[in-house]
């Protein structure tokens, strides 16, 4: 079960938005579920490898981050989005937000907490899915060979250790790629040849509005970090072009168009527990 999960804030006092919040709204989620499991939350927090959730800064009622230098009124609505792509954690968030606190506070910014919703008919970056229905994304959209996706926060990738904040294919694809496997059965996992594949064979067709930002995370410690947002599209070579790998090949779009899908829950690049690499697959015709 893979949740995308949207908390409606009405601020009662009035803040600078400083910077991005991302950081104490993933220590809120830490706390809630530490309250319900404190030995599953000490695991999110202590574990050095995929970590299955992502939590944004406060967004608007399009699903953007709100604009740090901005003041936030007594009044005010805005969304905080909590994701989840692992079972245990999935079935928590549930339980969790069924007894939420009618108050939020991050860093010194006050909330009322409106309730919680997975239905995208009342915030477009909601929803819920399984991986079986991911894997059949072919199914319902076709097979198709290129994908659009939207990067609504900054999205930056750790690379040989230094940070990226390029639209690469391969490195935006091994992300999602590492990911869908810490946490599928083992027959529903992709091959490990997938991120040489896609450095060989995947490529950029579209870039739309991308710009890098650098963003400061603004909870009164020191912190940022350089991303790229907008929208990237990425295309898979014709299979004369990948002669090479012609045992990935044959079924490389319908893993293109299913870990798109999946970029919706699990973020892309680094940092995403705090706020950054929200991703969203788009369509041709998409304006929001």
């Amino acid at each position: 079960m893979l949740l995308s999960l949207l908390l409606p804030l009405t601020a009662t006092n009035r803040y600078p938005i400083l910077g991005a919040l991302g950081r104490p709204a993933n220590a809120w989620l830490l706390r809630e579920l530490t309250r319900r499991r404190s030995d599953l939350a000490q695991l999110l927090h202590d574990d050095k490898g995929v970590k299955p959730y992502t939590v944004s800064t406060l967004l608007d009622d399009r699903g953007r981050p709100l604009a740090a230098g901005t003041w936030l009124q007594p009044g005010q609505t805005c969304w905080l989005r909590v994701t989840t792509f692992e079972q245990r954690l999935s079935e928590m968030l549930l339980e969790m937000v069924k007894d939420l606190p009618a108050r939020l506070s991050l860093y010194k910014m006050e909330f009322r907490l409106d309730g919680w919703t997975l239905d995208p008919a009342q915030h477009p970056w909601a929803g819920q899915t399984s991986f079986v229905a991911l894997a059949q994304t072919e199914r319902v959209n076709g097979r198709s060979r290129e994908v659009r996706l939207e990067f609504a926060s900054p999205t930056a990738f750790r690379s040989e250790g230094a940070d990226v904040p390029l639209p690469i294919p391969a490195l935006i694809l091994r992300s999602h790629w590492q990911r869908w496997n810490a946490v599928v059965p083992e027959p529903m996992q992709i091959h490990a040849l997938w991120p040489e594949f896609t450095a060989a064979c995947v490529r950029v067709n579209e870039l739309t509005a991308v710009n890098t930002e650098r963003w400061i995370f603004g909870e009164g410690t020191r912190g940022a970090a350089t991303g790229f947002t907008g929208t990237a599209g990425l295309i898979l070579l014709p299979e004369r072009q990948c002669r090479d790998w012609a045992a990935c090949w044959e079924d490389a779009d319908r893993v293109l168009q299913s870990l798109a899908q999946f970029a919706f829950y699990c973020g892309t690049g680094h940092h995403t527990t705090i706020g950054m690499g929200q991703t969203r697959c788009v369509s041709s015709t998409s304006k929001g």
